[in-house]
């Protein structure tokens, strides 16, 4: 007798999946239309709809500009200011406050060895973007910090994710900061991988009139970065042998990089 029911059964299921399916198929394709919105208007380098928010020049010169975001982070940040004054390149480093608070002295040796500092936020903390529209407090306790260790403050800005909107980049203008975006190196140096893979992938995005966007530490944790630092003793010298010239991100955008008052 069960076998009289099981073409019924069969059919209600499929009746049941395909209902299940039309209903809620459309669930996952609107989250991925909205993540993908949400990530054109207000995350990718070359969204410039809410203001300049530059992250290359139009050029034709091989000229780039290596940053590099999170730190100070020893030791790593240690050997990668070794690796730069090795290779003879001056670099950008955008560091978070809360860092500059834990290590001073690394920070004012970064300055010392030539390179630039840009405001990277206080805290890196993502949730703050919508605590605050502006993002005052997290840019303005930056600036004091930056300017009580190393003298000056900083005229060059880039966000925690590059995270951009219409009240951010308007604070920025009213506190004298440019943003600045860039080009990730690779998307698997989050996975703390290999030297290797991080420089191949990193030297698929260089391109001339790019910035450049490496990692010596993660947010305000620290983490090993020892990859990342490996990746660009690797890189430096294949991307001379192209005929890159490495500047500092104020050097290729004509910007200053410190505030003058």
């Amino acid at each position: 007798m069960l076998y009289i029911y099981l073409p019924l059964v069969l059919l209600l299921s499929l009746l049941i999946t395909y209902y299940f399916l039309v209903t809620y198929i459309y669930i996952p394709i609107i989250l991925l239309i909205i993540i993908g919105f949400i990530y054109y208007f207000f995350i990718w380098s070359k969204t410039q709809i809410f203001g300049y928010f530059p992250a290359s020049i139009k050029t034709n010169r091989k000229i780039i500009a290596l940053t590099f975001d999170d730190g100070p982070n020893p030791p790593y940040t240690e050997e990668l200011l070794t690796i730069l004054k090795r290779h003879g390149v001056k670099a950008s480093f955008f560091l978070p406050a809360k860092n500059i608070e834990k290590f001073p002295e690394l920070t004012r040796k970064i300055i010392a060895e030539g390179h630039i500092i840009g405001n990277h936020s206080y805290s890196h903390k993502f949730i703050n973007n919508f605590k605050s529209l502006c993002f005052e407090l997290e840019i303005t306790k930056a600036q004091n910090i930056i300017k009580k260790v190393i003298g000056r403050r900083p005229a060059l800005y880039r966000s925690p994710w590059l995270f951009k909107q219409p009240w951010l980049l308007k604070n920025l203008k009213n506190n004298g900061l440019t943003p600045v975006s860039g080009f990730f190196s690779s998307n698997w140096e989050i996975w703390k991988a290999p030297a290797e893979l991080i420089a191949r992938n990193a030297a698929k995005v260089v391109a001339p009139g790019r910035i450049i966007i490496f990692h010596d530490g993660a947010d305000t944790r620290g983490g090993v970065r020892k990859g990342s630092v490996e990746a660009i003793d690797i890189l430096i010298p294949q991307l001379k042998k192209q005929g890159y010239e490495f500047l500092t991100v104020d050097k290729l955008l004509g910007l200053p990089a410190y505030q003058t008052t």
